[in-house]
């Protein structure tokens, strides 16, 4: 590429922030500044709703029949690390299951955690690892914590149904 080539680009690159081209570096590092402060913001509001999600599915509760209190939910639009974040928001403040799903960017999503005090009798990692291929996909973790994922949405609701004879 020649230097002609290259000066171009450098002013349609500062047209496109609006800089003047000898502010580019400038704009440029204000602008990524921008963008970390609004990732950052994001990540704050994605933890709060996290915790108002946490709130409500401790209403959900479910124990009749099953070795251990449960939470089996379809959280809908979610990807693993938002349900990975609702789950952990639960943490300290349940002493069962929680077994996760969700779906974003046409990818199935799934997270399993498991009490420590439930964990001889129930492992997340072995719930994962039998619910994922239902979905078309896999994964695995340890016994109080696991994720999985996969490719079939149409298909959560029979993945928490096996979530649900796992724990009966």
């Amino acid at each position: 590429m020649s230097a002609v080539a290259d000066s171009e680009r450098l002013k349609a690159v500062a047209a496109k922030l609006n800089a003047p081209l000898a502010e580019l570096e400038k704009k440029l590092d204000a602008t990524l500044a921008q963008q970390k402060a609004l990732e950052k913001q994001l990540a704050a509001l994605k933890q709060k709703q996290a915790a108002g999600v946490a709130a409500e599915l401790l209403e959900k509760v479910r124990s009749a029949g099953f070795k251990a209190p449960a939470i089996l939910e379809n959280l809908g639009d979610a990807d693993g690390d938002y349900l990975q974040a609702v789950a952990d928001a639960l943490k300290g403040r349940f002493d069962g299951v929680v077994v996760l799903a969700g779906a974003s960017n046409d990818a199935v999503a799934l997270v399993a955690t498991v009490a420590p005090a439930h964990t001889k009798a129930i492992q997340a990692g072995k719930i994962i690892q039998t619910i994922a291929p239902i979905v078309g996909g896999k994964g695995g973790g340890r016994p109080d914590n696991a994720r999985g994922g996969g490719k079939d949405a149409a298909k959560i609701g029979e993945a928490l149904a096996e979530a649900e004879r796992l724990l009966g």
